[in-house]
């Protein structure tokens, strides 16, 4: 019975009710009665005396309730429960609210989106909290992002961040905004820790079929010391299913760099998420403005997805913006209508070809070929500026000033070279290794090997075709990756495809072709493994690590022999093609698609620098030209001086704008700040933006200076689009998620606060208490007054008449 007081002792003081008894009992102490015959008259009725007790024994438990009420009121009586008070936090509490940010969030129920809905719900669930309880807040989508990491006390602050949160567009991966809530929560003291979900009924955000997953987030969850519980309130429960959507996926482009009247391919799925076909108009766009001519209208199946291609050649150089748009009235869901992926075209690309075998006639070299490929069109501008080295002349101030190169038929470089070479790709540069008869196994390990360029490739034996009469070696059509060489594939009539082959190189894949160091246990870590490529001369050189990734096979010949590999190395890629560029074992230089191939090989090569349409989350890498000093400023070149002089730069800043308008400036590093090896170009610096936890467009503005000219370039975020598949929670998926109490659904904040709360919600009745008191003393006067007034000779003489 004490348990519901929370100051019992006081209830001594009840012994106080005693003081009015008391004072009753001395106020009928008797007098001497004198008898005298008048007195008869002025005697009160029995009906007045009756009245009289009446009173007096009202006004005595009058006055006992005054001194209880008094008395419980100090000793503040409760009951359990939020009944009378409401459900409200009783403190020591620290919460992680979770705030979907996907694009399903975005629909609207014709006056507010459900991610508004979610925010002013989150807002009225900190009115509930007490002033010890903590806050935490993660924005959920493809990654989660933490927007308050450590909880905050100051829930005013906390709502703040809440309202300043972007509008929704990707997907969310609600598992791991759960476990990085869960994480937050492992480093709390608090009695009580809870995660608040707000989110719509999307399936596809929670996985709840994925039970490895599942598996593991039960096991994450007893880590801390005291388990949270994670509560999931429906921000939509009055919208019913979707039941008509038109979504455009990711835009997949042929190069990211190109040149002018180059055409380029983009490919995009386009999903129609309805129960009846629809045809959908497309437009492609440049710049957000519409191309003429550039429209079509396929016709979607119910509930699938066609993908859709167009070609375009851009002419304006600089970074451009190419989007995709579906113009559909009345979709349900309007932010997924459009996709966008950024370009830059180029004046030209400059290109440095590496001869390897001299020749006294131009059509006798390894590279001729190659530099009939590049020549310009007559009267127009060369897509690709090429620059001619024989391997014996290579230096390594030959990479300074190109963004890929070709060898052709290289067997011998030096080791300074080497290192060199793996640092111009490491950088973001593209090579493309076509071997020959100089590329035996112990010229391709010394040149492309050793240094850690290709550390997993190694070069077996030439092999050379059957006679022709038995068969003729081949490309092998459904060996052609998708990517830049869709348009090899797409037709079985190109001459890419008819092309024979005489010899080429058999390659080795694996970790045996690397020069493991003294005393190191060298385990197979499979083709998708990434690996210091690291030998024991680089070790001894002192040369700074390289991530290095297994080649992968883009094609192979009708003998599955790979004809054509692709392996990064740091930021940059590299191709290695298995027999020649010239007509030494192959007739592909007599072939109408010797051309194209080229070109779109060492545009995909050069390409691996751009980084312009990235993942959500990963970084945006701006690369910056320097201005270049001229004579007059400088001073006459010395003959030896080498190349001109880039202005220095100081604290210099550039402005990233990010989708919605946010500005956020970042400051300028020089690329050759990492290393004084690394082979980046002089004139070279960048900036690094790290925030990109919004899809959608991103511009970068640097304003003309001493040390860089005014530069503008755009990147674009994407996100994950399998939630443009809109599935809703159904019944099984609950049961599924609720497994082990991992999951509490709940259908309002009045539910959520009564199921959270309820244990530690208390009504105190002090108040009440304190009322009754007052009413009681009002009471207590007005009785007392009424007896004074009326007194009893007026109702003595009254009564009698």
């Amino acid at each position: 019975m004490f348990q519901f007081f929370m100051n019992p002792w006081l209830l001594i003081s009840l012994a106080g009710i005693g003081l009015p008894i008391v004072a009753h009992l001395l106020s009928r102490r008797r007098y001497d009665v004198v008898e005298w015959a008048a007195m008869q008259f002025l005697n009160p009725s029995k009906k007045t005396r009756r009245r009289l007790k009446l009173e007096e024994l009202l006004l005595l438990l009058l006055r006992i309730g005054l001194i209880t009420l008094i008395v419980l009121s100090v000793t503040r009586p409760w009951l359990p429960g939020g009944w009378l008070t409401g459900y409200y936090s009783a403190g020591s509490r620290t919460v992680v609210v979770v705030i979907d940010g996907s694009n399903s969030m975005s629909r609207t129920d014709g006056a507010n989106s459900m991610h508004q809905h979610a925010i002013r719900r989150a807002s009225e669930f900190l009115r509930t909290l007490g002033a010890d309880d903590s806050v935490a807040l993660i924005d959920a989508r493809d990654q989660p992002r933490s927007v308050i990491e450590s909880p905050l006390r100051d829930l005013t602050m906390v709502e703040q961040e809440i309202r300043r949160l972007p509008p929704p567009g990707g997907a969310c991966g609600m598992l791991a905004a759960m476990e990085k809530a869960i994480a937050i929560l492992g480093r709390s003291s608090a009695s009580a820790r809870e995660v608040v979900v707000f989110s719509d009924r999307q399936g596809n955000s929670w996985k709840s079929d994925n039970e490895a997953e599942w598996l593991r987030f039960d096991d994450l969850i007893k880590f801390p010391s005291v388990r949270p519980h994670v509560w999931v309130v429906d921000v939509a429960p009055h919208l019913g299913p979707v039941t008509r959507n038109v979504s455009v996926g990711r835009i997949e482009l042929s190069r990211e760099l190109t040149v002018s009247d180059f055409p380029v391919r983009l490919r995009v799925a386009i999903r129609n998420e309805s129960s009846t076909e629809a045809q959908v108009p497309l437009r492609l766009l440049l710049d957000g403005q519409p191309l003429a001519g550039k429209m079509q209208s396929p016709s979607i199946p119910a509930h699938g997805e066609s993908v859709i291609e167009f070609d375009h050649a851009l002419r304006a150089e600089g970074a451009h913006v190419l989007s995709v748009e579906a113009e559909m009235s009345g979709d349900v869901i309007a932010v997924d209508n459009l996709s966008h992926a950024a370009i830059y075209v180029a004046r030209s690309l400059d290109v440095l070809l590496v001869n390897g075998t001299p020749a006294a006639q131009p059509a006798d070299r390894d590279s001729f070929f190659a530099e009939l490929a590049f020549a310009p069109p007559e009267g127009k501008p060369p897509w690709v500026k090429t620059r001619l080295v024989e391997a014996a002349n290579l230096t390594p101030a030959d990479f300074h000033t190109v963004s890929a190169a070709i060898f052709c038929n290289v067997g011998t470089i030096s080791p300074e070279v080497a290192m060199a070479l793996r640092e111009f790709v490491a950088a973001g540069n593209g090579l493309m290794i076509a071997c020959g008869p100089n590329s035996t196994p112990e010229s391709f390990q010394a040149c492309f090997v050793d240094s850690g360029l290709l550390p997993q490739l190694q070069i077996v034996r030439t092999r050379e075709a059957p006679p022709q009469a038995e068969q003729i070696i081949r490309v092998a059509p459904l060996s052609l990756q998708p990517g830049w060489l869709d348009r090899f594939r797409s037709d079985p009539a190109r001459s890419f495809l008819k092309a024979t082959f005489d010899s080429w190189c058999l390659t080795k894949i694996g970790p045996a072709a690397m020069q493991a160091a003294a005393g190191d246990n060298v385990a197979d870590p499979g083709p998708k493994t990434k690996q210091p490529a690291l030998n024991s001369k680089a070790i001894a050189g002192g040369v700074t690590p390289v991530v290095t990734s297994a080649p992968l096979v883009l094609a192979a010949l009708s003998t599955s022999d790979p004809l054509l590999l692709e392996s990064r190395c740091g930021d940059g890629f590299v191709l290695i093609m298995t027999t020649t560029l010239d007509r030494t074992w192959n007739d592909l230089p007599t072939r109408s698609d010797f051309v194209p191939f080229l070109h779109e090989a060492v545009f995909h090569a050069a390409s691996s620098r751009s980084h312009r349409n990235v993942d959500f989350g990963e970084p945006l890498i701006a690369r910056l030209r320097r201005t270049i000093i001229s004579e007059e400023q400088h001073g006459p070149a010395s003959p030896d001086a080498g190349e001109q002089p880039a202005a220095e730069a100081g604290d210099e800043f550039v402005t990233f704008i990010a989708p919605g308008g946010l500005t956020t400036e970042v400051r300028v590093a020089s690329e050759n700040s990492r290393s004084v090896e690394k082979q980046t170009g002089p004139l070279d610096a960048s900036a690094v933006f790290t925030n990109t936890f919004a899809p959608g467009v991103y511009a970068m503005a640097k304003e003309a200076d001493a040390a860089f000219p005014e530069q503008v370039d755009a990147f674009v975020v994407n996100y994950d689009h399998s939630e443009d598949e809109l599935t809703q929670l159904t019944a099984d998926d609950k049961a599924r998620l609720v497994t082990n109490d991992r999951i509490r659904f709940s259908s309002s904040l009045e539910d959520l606060a009564k199921r959270m709360y309820g244990a530690e919600s208390i009504a105190e009745l002090w108040a009440v208490l304190l009322t009754l008191f007052l009413l009681f003393l009002v009471a207590e006067l007005l009785l007392t007054r009424r007896a004074i007034r009326k007194g009893y000779g007026n109702d003595a003489v009254a009564g009698s008449s």
